[in-house]
């Protein structure tokens, strides 16, 4: 059944999509207008949180129509007075390839606070940092960050998981610059977010993951392969949160395996015959009784990342001895999005953000 909404929402969404774009700066849809949009459009929710913010839906209308301006000129987000931003930073240079991060830090800190650690979804191919993801945490106390990473259409795997690492490290090397206690870092993600922060949990200290990330900016990767250098700050998390993230790809069914799907893109290939990197890829393959606290939520009639993806890296994690909850969420689909629709999902997305946030103030201190 198709969806209907009244004239005026529907001259709102035409509007959105083809005025040119300095009338769409000039007046930003409401947060219900933004709800409404994401029941007609959810391909513009490029981090796969259930919610649609304007930035969001900014970059998927210039999408529409083929506007390559950079998000960046989308109205930008409200920093609070007591909250430093700096956005942008470049934590990795891969060849020509600038890979950048925002951090967000409570004015005002007496001493190191942990650092909480967005990474975002959108099929490894799509999706962006958050500056408001970054300011959340730094709200609640913590150094908010936000990265990016090389999506699969610039590298394949493990490209996105050495970022990923890089990232954590280059936090550790500027621990004392922005305060952050470097014993106490906390990832979290949706989707394929998701598993890129369980990998980053279960893989600690792998070699094949570990790339040649976290260098000066200066430095030449192709020089740096040709030396053998013990890294000097480690790439280990202490807490995860996994929102609905794949992970073994060879039993996610349907068109997972096809050779277009998100995930033969992410490997470079068919991931019917690339059973190696399959297994390289899924974040149970690392699992040990040492891997960090990790939490495990996921919609209960999720059909893009079917339930059992992360009854799988729960079962492994438990039987390792590893601290570890996995939460289904009744009624809801991918991203949380009530399934069917204008059903109540159960625990709700508040809830969901309270067991998020308790999780890292319970193991990172």
């Amino acid at each position: 059944m198709k969806n209907h909404y009244p004239i005026p929402l529907f001259a709102i969404l035409a509007l959105a999509l083809t005025a040119p774009f300095s009338n769409a700066q000039a007046q930003q849809p409401s947060e219900e207008q933004l709800a409404q949009m994401l029941k007609r459009f959810p391909e513009a929710d490029t981090d796969k949180d259930g919610k649609l913010i304007a930035e969001e839906f900014q970059q998927f209308r210039q999408s529409m129509q083929g506007n390559a301006r950079p998000t960046a000129a989308a109205q930008p987000p409200i920093i609070p007075d007591h909250v430093t931003l700096e956005k942008d930073i470049v934590y990795l240079v891969a060849g020509d390839y600038e890979v950048a991060l925002d951090i967000a830090v409570p004015k005002g800190l007496t001493k190191p606070v942990p650092a909480v650690v967005h990474i975002h979804g959108g099929g490894f191919w799509g999706g962006s940092k958050s500056v408001l993801h970054a300011v959340r945490y730094a709200e609640a106390g913590f150094i908010g960050v936000s990265i990016n990473y090389r999506l699969s259409g610039v590298a394949p795997f493990p490209a996105a998981v050495q970022d990923c690492k890089a990232a954590i490290r280059w936090l550790r090397a500027n621990a004392e610059k922005y305060q952050i206690d470097a014993d106490h870092i906390g990832v979290w993600g949706t989707s394929t977010g998701g598993h890129l922060v369980a990998l980053l949990g279960t893989s600690g200290g792998d070699p094949y993951l570990e790339g040649f990330g976290g260098l000066p900016t200066h430095t030449s990767l192709r020089k740096y392969r040709q030396k053998e250098v013990l890294f000097e700050f480690s790439s280990e998390v202490q807490a995860v949160v996994d929102h609905f993230g794949p992970t073994d790809f060879l039993k996610l069914g349907g068109n997972h395996s096809m050779p277009t799907s998100a995930e033969s893109r992410f490997l470079g290939g068919q991931i019917t015959g690339l059973k190696e990197q399959v297994l390289r890829a899924n974040p149970i393959t690392y699992v040990d009784k040492d891997d960090p606290p990790i939490l495990i939520i996921h919609g209960r009639e999720d059909i893009g990342v079917n339930f059992n993806q992360s009854e799988l890296l729960y079962a492994a994690l438990k039987k390792a001895g590893t601290v570890t909850k996995l939460v289904p969420v009744a009624n809801a689909g991918h991203g949380y999005r009530p399934t069917p629709e204008g059903a109540e999902i159960n625990p709700s997305k508040d809830e969901i953000d309270a067991m998020e946030l308790a999780w890292f103030r319970e193991h990172l201190r």
